[in-house]
């Protein structure tokens, strides 16, 4: 299920900029219903197996062991919450990050397995707190530098004839 929903939202969110960009591009107007090239769908598959091959066993390490304690209960848990939290957001039109979800529910497979009185003793809280500084990281820079392509774009100086 969780595969269905990787290619639902992830390859969505990766290829619907491009594709907008390529249609913008094509017809010179801004339309919410063009098509998508193949070659785009593709390119999208191809970066997320991509993604996968480099980096994927770092990710699946770090939600595997680092967070919290893992079994193949919990496992089943938390693949099983994300897909049903990321398909219905891909159902409604909600772009959100399937990492994100999985994250989620490891933290709460986490809390709820603690001892009792003890409720956070199963995780790892600076790992968790290293988590959210890089999600929250990530976005500030991604602003810093939209901004700053932006800004070298408008401003840019441009030849009479070419504007």
């Amino acid at each position: 299920l969780l595969s269905f929903a990787h290619g639902a939202n992830d390859v969505a969110n990766a290829i619907g900029p491009i594709a907008a960009v390529i249609a913008i591009y094509n017809t010179g107007e801004v339309n919410s219903k063009n098509p998508v090239p193949k070659w785009i769908i593709f390119l999208g598959a191809a970066g997320i197996v991509l993604g996968l091959l480099l980096y994927g066993y770092k990710l699946m390490i770090s939600l595997g062991y680092k967070i919290t304690k893992m079994s193949p209960s919990r496992g089943f848990c938390i693949e099983l919450a994300a897909s049903f939290v990321v398909v219905i957001a891909s159902f409604v039109g909600i772009p959100v990050s399937t990492t994100q979800c999985q994250v989620g529910g490891t933290i709460g497979v986490g809390l709820l397995g603690g001892e009792k009185g003890n409720r956070s003793g199963n995780l790892n809280p600076w790992f968790v707190l290293k988590v959210i500084l890089g999600w929250v990281g990530t976005f500030v820079a991604v602003c810093i530098i939209n901004a700053g392509v932006f800004a070298f774009a408008y401003y840019a100086p441009s030849a009479s004839g070419f504007a």
